[in-house]
């Protein structure tokens, strides 16, 4: 075990505590009150087993190995980040369908209009309208890990140690499909987002919405942190909050006319990049004393669509760079897409089926253990959606 003598650093340490000049041999400069300090002898960053310079060995006859006095497992339990849009499961057949029913004209009616002599008709047939869409497509993939147990056992001082290092495998393999999922959850949303770019369907270009109205020249990169500009795309989220409660199909893609939707509050899902939340939150509620007029309800954040890059810079987490399914020989490349709006059932996780299977290997004396998953992730694009964006350009 190695042990530093550390008098001398603590010397130090307190005369720049107190503020008084540092009477070091470190530094030849006369009134010093910070000096260089060499944190290697304090601090432990950590080492691999029996790393090259490290003394293992005690103090006192210089040949017994240090004991391990505790162990510490990383055990940190992981919920996620993506917006939850898991739905619903069920054990049989494999196709989900969703069937919507058209509206119904009005027609007179003839009890105001009778006529002496006239024969009212009740007996034509009018059928409904009716449109079916069927999904039937997974995705599906499989964690794989060996448990050997009488192999590892000289390795721990109780059986407790032991379960707890394998409760640690098995908490990191949910780690690792929370993970997995939440990179799934959100391509699924980005798909949506996709779709809706492609089709120009839904779109709301906030920036040129408060261009026009104010006639300021306001780049995107200026508007995330404008208040007045903040306070105009909070009046705009609210607004289509309200617009989306009416009956219509102005923001659906639904194929056949004669199909309006709409979205209740508690159904609606808004989901914004983090970049533009927080700075709805600081830059505008601190400037009034009023938040619930500015405040635009419930909403999830996420730091990024794709990924963040290295710097989190907004023009990087607002950027998507995909092929939406329904046509995946185009590219949508943009960046400054803040966020969505959706219908709860636009956006959607169903059939979930996790399970784990076993397989003892008898002569290797181990367990081979398969965590599997398939899912199905879907987009109903004859549900109502809205994209909100700083500018509308293309990534070049």
């Amino acid at each position: 075990m190695k042990v530093n003598q550390i008098y001398t650093i603590l010397k130090d340490v307190m005369e720049e505590i107190t503020g008084l000049p540092v009477a070091s041999e470190s530094t030849e400069e006369e009134n010093v009150f910070i000096i260089k300090e060499d944190l290697s002898n304090i601090v432990d960053v950590g080492t691999r087993l029996f790393q090259s310079g490290q003394n293992w060995k005690d103090n006192y006859v210089k040949s017994l190995i240090n004991r391990i006095g505790r162990m510490v497992f990383v055990d940190r339990p992981y919920s996620g980040w993506a917006p939850n849009i898991i739905r619903d499961s069920w054990e049989y057949g494999s196709i989900m369908a969703k069937v919507r029913v058209k509206t119904f004209e009005a027609k007179p009616n003839p009890s105001w209009s009778l006529q002496n002599g006239q024969t009212v008709n009740q007996f034509e047939y009018n059928a409904p309208e009716v449109s079916q869409i069927f999904y039937n497509q997974k995705v599906a993939w499989q964690i794989d890990c060996s448990f050997a147990e009488m192999q590892v056992r000289e390795s721990f001082r109780s059986a407790g140690e032991l379960n707890r290092f394998f409760s640690t495998i098995e908490s990191t393999i949910n780690k690792s499909q929370t993970m997995y999922i939440d990179s799934l959850e959100m391509r699924a949303i980005n798909n949506f987002i996709a779709e809706k770019l492609n089709a120009n369907n839904g779109v709301v270009d906030l920036l040129a919405g408060y261009n026009a109205a104010f006639s300021p020249t306001l780049t995107a990169a200026q508007a995330i942190t404008n208040v007045d500009f903040l306070r105009y795309a909070a009046y705009t989220i609210l607004l289509y909050k309200d617009r989306l409660k009416a009956a219509s199909e102005v923001f659906n893609m639904n194929q056949d006319s004669g199909y309006p939707t709409f979205t209740p509050a508690e159904d609606l899902h808004l989901v914004l990049i983090s970049n533009i939340a927080k700075a709805l939150d600081v830059y505008l509620q601190s400037e009034t004393f009023h938040n619930d007029f500015t405040e635009i309800g419930r909403y999830d954040t996420i730091p990024f669509w794709q990924s963040s890059g290295d710097s989190f810079a907004t023009e990087m987490v607002t950027r998507l760079n995909v092929a939406p399914a329904s046509d995946n020989t185009t590219t949508i490349d943009r960046n400054y897409i803040i966020g969505v709006m959706f219908d709860r059932d636009a956006i959607a996780i169903t059939n979930e089926n996790r399970r784990t299977t076993s397989a003892y290997n008898a002569n290797g004396e181990y367990y081979n253990n398969f965590y599997k998953i398939d899912t199905s992730f879907i987009n109903d694009m004859a549900e109502n959606g809205i994209v909100f964006t700083i500018g509308t350009g293309a990534i070049s």
